[in-house]
């Protein structure tokens, strides 16, 4: 599943650790969704790359996955994110949480409050939603 490549590149020396809570609801976990976040912060913004971990099931329904981006943009203050879904299959998160290592800042942490489903089939969810502090 997947593209068969990815372009990689340093966008700075910043390191940041995403860390996602999937609903316990059925149907709340995903094989294929594809999602990125970007990062919004007081010095402007990062996106990461897809939320995927190779060879694990990721994800899933209940459960807490951690996602570790090194070479990212320092966006300061961590203010906002945008949650980007990039294929069709159904995700619901209830809260993630964004950590900036090797930073004295406390991790912010984002709660999905209204529920909202992540898909870019429109009867399924939503393909990018915006959570701020």
């Amino acid at each position: 599943e997947g593209p068969d490549h990815a372009k990689l590149c340093k966008e700075g020396d910043t390191s940041y650790v995403i860390t996602t809570t999937t609903a316990s609801k059925k149907w709340a976990g995903t094989d294929n969704i594809w999602a990125s976040v970007e990062i919004e912060g007081s010095n402007g913004q990062t996106e990461t790359g897809i939320l995927d971990k190779a060879h694990e099931d990721d994800l899933e329904q209940g459960q807490n996955d951690k996602f570790v981006f090194p070479g990212m943009h320092d966006v300061g203050l961590i203010q906002c994110i945008i949650v980007t879904a990039r294929e069709d299959d159904m995700w619901l998160f209830t809260e993630m949480t964004v950590q900036k290592l090797g930073s004295s800042e406390e991790p912010v942490t984002f709660h999905n409050s209204a529920g909202t489903r992540m898909s870019t089939d429109s009867n399924e969810g939503v393909s990018s939603l915006k959570l701020c502090i």
